[in-house]
């Protein structure tokens, strides 16, 4: 949806890093809003308006932006969550046997 200048509160960049909350303990930075307004955060992007030669944006679009980052979420929470293993867990006997083979190959290059 795009800002309508009539309607909404417009702040430039520099203004909408001091109005949202901090993150461990710092404000976002500038270059953050941008990369949000040019990339998108998970697909989700932040509306601006270019008023000369300045990128400005809204807080109404700064909440269009986090309530869509948040409907984002709300399907992840009701499904159940699998273990993200890459690979299987590795047991003490997998641990003795990688090292004993490690040993073997540094004794057949005389190491």
């Amino acid at each position: 949806m795009a800002i309508n200048i009539a309607n909404e509160t417009i702040v430039s960049l520099t203004e909408a890093t001091k109005i949202l909350p901090k993150v461990n303990g710092k404000r976002p930075a500038i270059s953050t809003l941008w990369r949000w307004c040019r990339k998108g955060l998970h697909g989700v992007h932040l509306d601006y308006i270019r008023i000369g030669r300045n990128i400005a944006t809204s807080h109404e679009a700064l909440n269009r932006f986090f309530v869509a980052l948040a409907e984002q979420d709300e399907p992840l929470a009701d499904s159940p969550r699998e273990p993200n293993r890459s690979r299987p867990a590795t047991t003490a006997r997998d641990r003795e046997r990688s090292l004993a083979d490690a040993d073997r190959v540094l004794d057949r290059a005389g190491i």
